[in-house]
């Protein structure tokens, strides 16, 4: 049966209001209720093209979830709380408060090294690889919300001896998760190795081009949908490869671009749509 507005306010209420009135057995059930509505909330999150109404939702989302994660955690509970949490960081924080992004994002990290039941940060080299050559599809959610917020807090700071120190294990991690499912989450393990590729000096195993390979990669597996793609070329290949005529005719692409076209993205669109707008201030700068 499907839940109308008045269930799960009552769900909610019984999952998270009254905590010292229900048992434990009464309160996972209604979180159970609760938790495919949380489905919904994400797609209508993604779908919402105005970039300032999605702020208030995500700082919402994120607390309903940590506080449902209070009632009874969950796999899912847990991938939606670091999901958001990242989201977050990437659109509304980085660029504006990195340090405030670098937190968050370190957040999500924890949650997926709880996901996976261990810190593979802590072992030593032997035991890292074998661990990491046995991960199954199972695994994929873990080390995914593991080594992508991670990744994501080292690209802030690479001036810090432990970004640098640990980059090669999330690199491994992030492999690992191309070859469980290489389309998880938008093809973004693609994303993180093209960038990688392309702010890496040469010198220590940089490859521009490989860079631009891995983003086209990506976007052939979301299809012509999602702008991330083509914004990470013009973002990190362009620059490195000095290709002017590249970045040119991509900021032109992504200007030209129809989200009305694409309902269901356009959150992470009007991002990018936000994003190329300050690559071509910035022109000068990068070339």
């Amino acid at each position: 049966m499907k839940l109308t507005c008045r269930t799960l306010a009552q769900s909610l209420l019984l999952a998270l209001l009254l905590p010292g009135l229900l048992g434990c057995s009464l309160r996972r059930m209604a979180l159970r209720t609760v938790e495919p509505v949380l489905d919904d909330f994400v797609d209508a999150l993604f779908a919402e093209e105005d970039l300032e109404l999605a702020r208030g939702a995500f700082e919402a989302d994120i607390k309903l979830i940590e506080g449902l994660r209070r009632t009874g955690d969950s796999p899912r509970l847990r991938v939606l709380n670091a999901m958001a949490l990242t989201g977050y960081a990437l659109i509304y924080c980085e660029g504006f408060d990195d340090e405030r992004a670098g937190r968050l994002y370190l957040r999500a990290r924890d949650i997926g090294q709880r996901m996976l039941g261990l810190d593979p940060f802590e072992m030593d080299e032997s035991a890292f690889r074998e661990w990491l050559a046995a991960r199954r599809p199972v695994d994929l959610e873990g080390l995914f919300w593991t080594a992508f917020p991670y990744g994501a807090w080292i690209n802030l700071n690479l001036h810090l001896s432990e970004a640098l120190f640990r980059l090669p294990r999330v690199e491994d991690m992030v492999r690992t998760c191309i070859e469980l499912d290489e389309g998880y989450f938008f093809g973004a393990g693609s994303l993180f190795l093209g960038a990688l590729d392309c702010v890496r000096p040469r010198i220590v195993g940089g490859d521009p081009r490989r860079g631009r390979e891995a983003f086209r990669r990506a976007q052939g597996l979301v299809g012509p949908a999602l702008l991330l793609a083509r914004l990470n070329e013009a973002k990190y290949y362009c620059p490195a490869a000095l290709d002017e005529q590249r970045f040119d005719e991509l900021l032109a692409e992504i200007r030209a671009f129809d989200s009305a076209a694409y309902p269901d993205h356009r959150l992470l669109n009007s991002y990018c749509l936000r994003e190329v707008e300050g690559l071509a201030q910035r022109r000068e700068e990068l070339f």
